[in-house]
């Protein structure tokens, strides 16, 4: 599944457009590196069944390993999470994770709204991949501004904002990295 995700990113992204389009923001760069990786997932030549469920394995893999190791548990993660089911179910014309599907249902029914417009976008633009940035960069920004709010909204004192950032940062990166398999993850 990996080497499927790393053939299809070389196959099917322009590398010099996504250097060029990538936020500096590490919340929005991470979400667009997500969403670019699904994008080129999801253009899995009909004539390879194989890769296709080598991919959709992977990506039940991650999403059951992401859930599993706590990482969905706070607001960020569970956004982060949400958003990726979405996009994949988006992008792939298939449901989310059954196994997670109650799990984000309500973060699913609060971000659907806001995100809506340019989720359809996402599916609708999939083979043009500087009009799929653009709707991927409206939601990398939107998803920034979501965590923005939702961390000054919440009291924190500094030892524990240090520990929170630290965790949040090295586990979703770490792994995140197994998503994001193209040449370009080495920014992050």
């Amino acid at each position: 599944g990996a080497s499927d995700g790393m053939a299809l990113r070389l196959r099917n992204s322009d590398a010099d457009l996504h250097q060029r389009l990538c936020p500096a923001e590490p919340v929005q760069r991470l979400v667009f590196e997500m969403l670019e990786q699904l994008r080129v997932e999801s253009l899995v030549p009909e004539h390879l069944p194989g890769m296709a469920h080598n991919l959709d394995s992977r990506f039940a893999g991650w999403s059951r390993d992401f859930h599993h190791s706590g990482l969905s548990d706070s607001a960020l993660g569970i956004l982060l999470y949400t958003l990726a089911q979405m996009s994949w179910a988006r992008l792939n014309a298939r449901q989310v994770l059954e196994e997670t599907e109650d799990f984000i249902e309500a973060t699913r029914a609060g971000i659907g709204p806001i995100l809506g417009h340019e989720l359809a976008a996402l599916k609708r633009n999939r083979e043009d991949q500087a009009a799929y940035a653009e709707a991927a960069l409206a939601i990398a920004r939107s998803v920034d501004g979501m965590i923005a709010a939702a961390q000054a909204d919440r009291p924190v004192d500094d030892s524990e904002r240090e520990d929170d950032e630290e965790a949040v940062d090295f586990k979703l990166l770490l792994d995140l990295d197994d998503i994001l398999a193209g040449p370009s993850n080495q920014r992050l």
